[in-house]
């Protein structure tokens, strides 16, 4: 283990020289390029276009998630747009993010470990591809995690105990950083259990539980975080209620489910990261506060890796990349032991060779997959399920959908699902109104609305699963329904779904408030449903 000791300061060189930060910088500039090449080709995923539909609305917060990402996206759309460009500051802040885990990982374990912390980030599925450059939540939030996490490391092992202005400028700093990362996924709360116990469990830690600056620091969290409780507290805590309820007992004890989980999260990490990752982390479990540096990375992820991995024991299947900011924090533990191998042993460099190459060959592989459906096309028996692929297609304007041809001058549209109105959100312009046809319109169901909708046209978007009982719901809530062009959608020229495409004539009084979130639409709904029954 590396001594307490260990520090990282910018070195002073020779012209031409090449240090740890030069090699930083180039790997993160090599990833960052291939994630914008990568960004142009490749569509936006379900979630995204979901994101870019309800960020064009600024609000306090949203219905499933903390605001910060949607901000992003509001902030920047004048000049990027709401395509695939809106990716862009995305890929700016995970370079951000491998620039702060690469200080931290040389901070506590040297600038060799530092590197190591870099390659194993940028070759990790996840990582490098879905929180490296999707507009997602996540993004900001392992950016804000390690920030807050840098500023734990300075204040702890940089200097001596003080009670100086450096001290509370730290405090403050980590208050500050870990209000950010609330603001972008609840998730950050696992870094702050972490913190706690990180100061609880060791003497250095203890010795600022007398003190004011946590205290004011965990204060300033809550002030930070204080647009998302004024936001849940005007929509009866919908979001808290929301993100809770999925970890709520719904299926009994589980013993197997956290196998599943853990397997899942493997899967995101790639099994040839997570089995030495894991192990690293075992092997810092064990020596625990007795090595402070490591047990500081131990402190910050294993509780979240241990919630979210236990979680589907009771409650519903947690999503595998919920634990993933957990596991960005262990990371440096790996590092530690590759930076210390690699001075002896040829493995950890036969590791990083055949890491690179897995990864290069699954980015192009799958990057190629969804931009142009060739495997699916050449092998169609490769996804017995279907192409997952598939959900990066956007629905760009089909023909027979111009406003003029269906004689709408400002229609609102329907759709069946949340996920597919983030779809057709991105045909109109952010004056038409969008309706989701659903008892779950998730963050649709909170949009203010452009006046009221009564006796207003519409186009409806329904897809072949859903004409069985869908369309007839929809159905009853106009005084006629008729079909126009079906829209064809796919890649490289080629058809690979299609969407049923109805025109709507006058909404009817009974169904004025469906698509958004009261009491009032819930009554609609269930009226509706109940005229299903035979």
């Amino acid at each position: 283990m590396v001594t307490a000791t260990a520090t990282f300061e910018p070195a002073r060189t020779r012209p031409g020289e090449l240090t740890p930060t030069h090699v930083a910088v180039a790997i993160i500039a090599a990833f960052t390029v291939l994630r914008l090449i990568s960004a142009t080709l490749v569509g936006l995923g379900v979630d995204e276009a979901y994101t870019l539909a309800i960020a064009r609305q600024l609000q306090l917060s949203y219905f499933d998630h903390p605001p910060l990402h949607l901000w992003i996206v509001h902030l920047f759309s004048g000049a990027l747009g709401y395509g695939r460009l809106a990716r862009l500051p995305f890929i700016a802040l995970f370079a951000g993010t491998s620039w702060l885990l690469f200080v931290l990982t040389a901070r506590l374990f040297g600038p060799r470990a530092g590197i190591w912390a870099l390659v194993t980030l940028n070759v990790s599925a996840f990582f490098t591809v879905a929180a490296g450059s999707w507009v997602l939540p996540d993004g900001p939030l392992l950016f804000c995690l390690l920030g807050t996490a840098v500023h734990a490391e300075r204040l702890m092992f940089t200097r001596a105990f003080a009670y100086d202005r450096a001290e509370w400028g730290r405090w403050l700093a980590i208050g500050a950083w870990l209000g950010m990362a609330a603001l972008a996924k609840y998730q950050a709360v696992t870094l702050a259990i972490g913190l706690g116990l990180f100061l609880v469990t060791t003497p250095r830690g203890r010795a600022w539980l007398g003190r004011p600056q946590p205290y004011v620091a965990a204060l300033l969290t809550l002030v930070i975080l204080a647009p998302v409780i004024v936001w849940n507290a005007q929509h009866d805590w919908a979001s808290f209620a929301f993100q809770g309820g999925r970890a709520a007992g719904a299926h009994g004890l589980r013993p197997l489910a956290p196998l599943a989980a853990l397997a899942g999260q493997a899967v995101l990490l790639l099994p040839w990261i997570f089995v030495p990752l894991a192990w690293a982390t075992w092997r810092a479990l064990r020596s625990g506060p007795a090595e402070p540096r490591s047990w500081l990375c131990v402190s910050l992820g294993l509780p979240g890796v241990i919630l979210f991995t236990l979680t589907p024991l009771w409650g519903q299947s947690a999503l595998p990349h919920w634990a993933m900011p957990s596991w960005l924090m262990l990371i440096p533990l790996l590092a530690e032991r590759l930076g210390e191998d690699d001075r002896e042993h040829r493995w950890p460099r036969a590791w990083m060779i055949f890491a690179l190459a897995a990864c290069a060959a699954l980015w192009i592989t799958l990057a190629g997959e969804a931009a142009t459906g060739w495997i699916g096309r050449a092998w169609p028996a490769t996804f017995v399920k279907g192409d997952p692929t598939l959900e990066s297609v956007e629905w760009m304007p089909p023909g027979g959908l111009a406003q003029a041809e269906a004689g709408l001058t400002r229609p609102f549209v329907v759709a069946m699902k949340w996920n597919e109105a983030g779809r057709a959100r991105a045909l109109f312009s952010d004056r038409t109104p969008v309706m989701v046809f659903s008892d779950d319109p998730r963050g649709f169901g909170d949009l203010r609305g452009d006046g009221p909708l009564v006796g207003r046209d519409a186009l409806i978007f329904v897809k072949p699963e859903d004409l069985a009982t869908g369309l007839g719901r929809v159905s009853r809530c106009f005084e006629a329904v008729t079909p126009m062009k079906d829209a064809s959608i796919g890649r490289g020229g080629y058809t690979e779904l299609s969407v049923h495409v109805f025109d709507g004539h006058r909404l009817k009084p009974a169904c004025s408030d469906l698509g958004r979130r009261s009491d009032t639409a819930r009554r609609q709904w269930l009226a509706l449903k109940a005229q299903d029954a035979p």
